[in-house]
Formats: structure tokens, sequence, C-alpha cells
């Protein structure tokens, strides 16, 4: 292998993460290709999960009056963390606040339960909720915005290199 070969091949690792790191640590940075391999596996697990422990979601019939599940709130709710170290990381890569990230996360698990305690429920919400729904859209299109479309800084930054420059580590 040339060394521009290996360079590139380092320069793709920094990019990709492996998977352990990828869902399951909140140090460093990660790129836009990363994140949206992260959340598409993510949605995946989270439509699968769903499907396999209360597959009478699919049911029409049955959606007006269907009633929270425990075990699949309890599925959600554990893919909220790796769903947040994608978050924290792609945070980082944008040079945001490092506690951006876990307010998302936070945000996602009141929105996963609230159904359990009587909020958020379909065709049952006050104003009050429809304005904190709203409140939380708009800061979930902004994340989704912000991290699945802008660049990160470019060059190292407080949370580590630059994951396409393979540059080392400033901390």
């Amino acid at each position: 292998m040339s060394a521009l070969q290996d360079s590139r091949h380092l320069s793709d690792e920094r990019a990709m993460p492996n998977l352990k790191d990828l869902f399951f640590s909140f140090d460093g940075r990660i790129g836009r290709k990363a994140w949206w391999l992260g959340t598409i596996v993510l949605a995946a697990a989270s439509i699968a999960g769903t499907l396999l422990i209360d597959p009478s979601v699919l049911d029409y019939k049955r959606q007006a009056r269907h009633l929270p599940n425990w075990s699949d709130t309890i599925w959600q709710l554990a893919l909220i963390i790796p769903g947040t170290a994608l978050m924290v990381k792609r945070f980082n890569d944008r040079d945001r606040p490092h506690w951006l990230g876990y307010v998302y996360g936070v945000l996602g698990a009141v929105l996963t339960a609230g159904p359990h305690f009587g909020l958020f429920t379909p065709g049952h919400t006050n104003s009050v909720e429809t304005v904190i729904l709203v409140i939380f859209t708009l800061a979930f299109f902004f994340a989704f915005v912000d991290n699945g479309f802008l660049r990160g800084t470019k060059g190292p930054n407080d949370y580590g290199p630059d994951p396409f420059e393979g540059s080392e580590p400033t901390r």
C-alpha cells in the first residue's frame, strides 16, 4: 500500500468510527456521513423493534385507541442512548456546546415516556402541550438540519481533530 493510499485509509477510519464508538462514545467528533449512517441504523432499529414488540401498531382501526406500550417505550428509551451519542459528537463537530446533545436526549425521553403519564397523546393534547410540541418540533428540525446538512468546523476544535483531515487531537 502506497503512502497516499495509507493516508486515505487513515482518513476514512477517522471519518467513520467503529460501531461501538459511533453509538456508545460521547467523545470526539463525527462527520455527516457517520451521523447519517447512525441515524438510519437507529431509525431501522426503532421501527423493527416496535413491529416485533407490538405488531398491532400496523392495525389502522386500532390506531385511534392505541395505548402506549411499556415494552416498546423501554426499547425506544434504550435507543435514545446511542442517538444522544450521535448528537453529542455531531454537535461537537459543529463546535456547538457539548451539553446541547444531551438536551436533545432529554427531550427525546420526555416525548417517548410522556404518553404513559397522559402527556402528548394524539387527540388529547391541551394548548400548553401543543405549544411544547411545536417548540420540540422546531428544536428537532434545527438539530436535523445542523447535524445532517451543515459541514463541521474545519480543522481541529476543542472536541478533537476534524474527522476529514486525520489530524492529531488537540486535547
